[in-house]
């Protein structure tokens, strides 16, 4: 029994290092799901048939339809510019000149986590909202003078906090619950709106604080390499009125009308190509609904395959024994509920797997000890947040990439070489290291085989004069219309 537990342990522990190390989730959870098999003594060829793909298919069947029209929804929203309207009004209502550089801080941090459950309310997937509002995030951190390093847990405070909780959400977060325990969406309503307040205030005022420190020590924000998206606020796009419509359908399908929240989603996808129609670009409606569908597509497949590995786990003695040692446990229901929850987040790397593993489990366990229903849920629904962001989590991982927090090299980490130093491409990244290597570097030179630097970037981009003033004002030597050879590598830094 005890080789059990440990096989269930370290298939935990084979995923998740897989999966940080770039692996996709559906071979990671394949590597775990083996380990657990044969610590366990199982049949690999039942596991897989009769557990893993099974899990997997039961929770397709189930969510499939929420994880795909919410990509759609994201992508119709950010295709049209509806959800940059969105973003643009919120702000521009709360952010005034007249606050002091401390306020404007928690000004931007509160900012940003409204525009998430504001989108979030709309049906837009909550790991795509950083697609969405991430050229608006820019622009505020850029107001504030927030340090970028920042951006991803500014952002990921908001789509992955109180609006993915929230009594009345749409998201997997609160409808999750529902399914398990036969639940309605507000649930816990009063008890759920006090903890959205007091996630906002916490998230606020901590992540203020940690930003201050930055500032205190002079980190700023770097226009001339940080501005890496343009914010097309002279686009077309749909009036704030238009663009908050589908929030008000979509609430009334799902909490007035109660419709399954699939149903409601359809429905408000319907909704949504019909009204932003003018706005996507040339029209073409098909290409940003195929996008949308691809998204959706992964991210429904990726959790369906830790929810595979846990089926399997769940297939084995040992894990049952562990279910045991809990039932005996001489613990506060409510404390055992959160740090189920809580834990089985933080090994899946996500609230929608970790709460779609765990309630079935600890659910009827808390129950038998006297919590309702709607306590549970809500409880859980929040106890989902608190360890969800680990580094190898998807939205994690996808929301540094896609923000280029960290890059290729290991200079814009902080690590910044002395010596000569050599960039290969005049790129954006490119020269946006070349920048940051020259403050401390002897020498740096950038090799680039077309006739200029930045050559695939548009000149009127709202970040090129800034760029290219750093340029002028630092010693980079440019190398145009040249290949690379180890040889010319070594003649560069001569």
């Amino acid at each position: 029994m005890t080789l059990g537990i440990i096989g269930c342990l370290a298939g935990f522990v084979v995923m998740v290092f897989f999966t940080y190390r770039g692996w996709h989730i559906a071979v990671s959870s394949l590597a775990g799901s083996l380990i657990v098999v044969l610590f366990n003594g199982l049949s690999v060829t039942s596991a897989y048939l009769e557990s893993y793909l099974p899990g997997m298919g039961g929770f397709l069947s189930t969510y499939f339809g929420q994880f795909l029209f919410g990509a759609l929804l994201a992508e119709m929203y950010s295709a049209t510019g509806a959800g940059l309207t969105v973003a643009l009004g919120i702000s521009g209502f709360f952010i005034r000149d007249s606050l002091s550089p401390g306020q404007k801080r928690k000004m931007v941090i509160f900012v940003l986590i409204m525009i998430s459950a504001a989108l979030e309310f709309a049906g837009v997937g909550a790991s795509l909202i950083v697609m969405v509002i991430y050229p608006v995030a820019l622009s505020l951190f850029q107001l504030a003078n927030i340090p970028k390093k920042y951006i991803v847990a500014g952002i990921l405070g908001g789509c992955l906090g109180f609006g993915n909780d929230l009594p009345g959400s749409p998201q997997p977060g609160n409808t999750i619950p529902m399914n398990i325990l036969g639940t309605s969406s507000a649930a816990g309503l009063v008890p759920g709106l006090i903890g959205a307040v007091a996630e906002i205030f916490a998230m606020v005022f901590l992540l203020d604080a940690v930003i201050g420190r930055g500032v205190m020590k002079g980190e700023e924000f770097h226009p001339e390499t940080d501005l890496d998206r343009e914010l097309e606020e002279e686009r077309d796009r749909p009036a704030m009125w238009k663009a908050l419509l589908p929030v008000a359908v979509l609430f009334v399908l799902f909490n007035i009308a109660g419709l399954d929240i699939n149903l409601s989603l359809a429905v408000t996808c319907i909704f949504c190509a019909a009204i932003f129609y003018p706005y996507f670009p040339g029209r073409d409606i098909k290409s940003a609904a195929a996008r949308g569908i691809t998204q959706g597509t992964v991210a429904t497949v990726s959790i369906c395959a830790v929810i595979g590995f846990s089926t399997v786990v769940q297939g084995t003695e040992a894990f049952q024994s562990i279910v045991d040692s809990l039932v005996g446990l001489k613990i506060n229901p409510y404390l055992l509920l959160i740090l189920c929850v809580a834990f089985m987040c933080m090994l899946c790397g996500g609230s929608a797997t970790g709460q779609a593993i765990a309630l079935p489990i600890v659910g009827p366990i808390v129950k038998a000890a006297g919590v309702s229903a709607g306590a549970i849920h809500r409880i859980a629904s929040f106890a989902g947040a608190i360890l969800d962001t680990m580094p190898y989590a998807g939205t994690v991982v996808m929301a540094h990439a896609y923000a280029v927090v960290k890059n290729s090299t290991e200079v814009l980490r902080g690590d910044r070489p002395e010596g000569n130093v050599v960039v290969i491409g005049g790129g954006l990244v490119g020269c946006e290291t070349a920048l940051h290597c020259d403050e401390t570097a002897k020498s740096v030179t950038i090799i680039e085989m077309m006739d200029k630097i930045l050559a695939t970037v548009d000149d009127s981009a709202n970040n090129m004069m800034s760029l290219r003033d750093a340029f002028a004002r630092s010693n980079i030597t440019v190398h145009t219309q040249s290949g690379f050879r180890r040889r010319s590598c070594w003649e560069a830094m001569e």
